[in-house]
């Protein structure tokens, strides 16, 4: 990807690595945007895939106000909302470090893909930073498809993955003697949906993979042993170091991604309290 092709008016971008993530500075997201900053900082998204802001100091209405620039706010079916916002997630660790379910994020993950309809993306604010360690990288599924070979590329681009909430349950979660019920009802609010192992994006119209170890069950039509051997080679070739960049956060500072053509992954190896806010916008049907 390289330096930016476009020019911007009234934001300063700086690339963070060759294929994946800027920097945005001379904004400030207290205030309410022009619509052509708002318009650069969309620019900047599709381009980069996912966005850093620094030294943002906003309330959780400002937040708000940003993401609902971009689209629609998303109310998750399941985490708990910040009190009086339902549209907002906080992710509050333990003050000792990460909490119980640190599982769901210390790992390759594409959010909600579960559902029907994806979210576009999230909006993650820094309420409360540790003084080290909680960085997040983020992976481009652009270049993770681009880099197949071209005969891998028609292979898996006529595939049809199932998504699966239950697909993240731990082990010990399953062991439980409660569990079948749990599962019962997840699948109830929201049964296994199928994607495209290759969707197209609706605003670039470029193609990207569409799997992640989270929630990806399986492939469509192919036994289970071919499916795993075939989902674990791509998460292996998707998670390749030149497909990531890492992001060190700092109280104030804000990610933007979009998840229609990324992974992330929270690194869970702080041992102090740390607070974020999270906002999502939701999105389409891949195809």
């Amino acid at each position: 990807m390289g330096q930016t092709k476009l020019t911007y008016k009234e934001i300063e971008l700086k690339p963070v690595s060759g294929n994946i993530g800027a920097e945005i500075h001379g904004v400030d997201l207290s205030q309410p945007l022009s619509d052509t900053a708002c318009n650069e900082i969309r620019s900047a998204l599709l381009e980069h895939l996912v966005i850093f802001f620094r030294d943002q100091k906003i309330t959780p209405d400002q937040l708000k106000d940003f993401g609902r620039r971009f689209g629609e706010l998303h109310v998750h079916p399941f985490i708990p909302a910040l009190d009086g916002h339902p549209e907002i997630i906080e992710l509050r660790s333990q003050d000792d470090g990460p909490a119980e379910m640190a599982y769901q994020s210390n790992q390759w993950h594409t959010d909600l893909t579960y559902v029907a309809e994806p979210t576009m993306g999230s909006i993650l604010f820094a309420e409360t930073s540790p003084p080290a360690g909680g960085d997040t990288m983020f992976l481009n599924l652009y270049t993770a498809y681009a880099t197949l070979s071209p005969t891998m590329q028609t292979f898996v681009s006529e595939l049809t993955a199932i998504h699966d909430i239950t697909a993240s349950m731990p082990a010990d979660f399953m062991a439980q003697s409660w569990a079948p019920k749990q599962l019962e009802r997840l699948h109830k609010n929201t049964p296994p949906v199928e994607h495209p192992v290759v969707r197209t994006h609706p605003e670039t119209g470029k193609k990207c993979l569409f799997v992640n170890a989270n929630f990806t069950s399986h492939i469509k039509d192919l036994s289970r042993s071919e499916s795993d051997a075939l989902l674990n080679m791509l998460y292996e070739h998707i998670a390749k170091p030149e497909n990531v960049c890492r992001f060190n956060w700092a109280t104030n500072s804000i990610a933007f991604w979009d998840n229609r053509c990324t992974q992330h992954y929270a690194v869970n190896d702080y041992n102090s309290l740390r607070v974020m806010h999270r906002v999502t916008i939701c999105g389409d049907r891949p195809v």
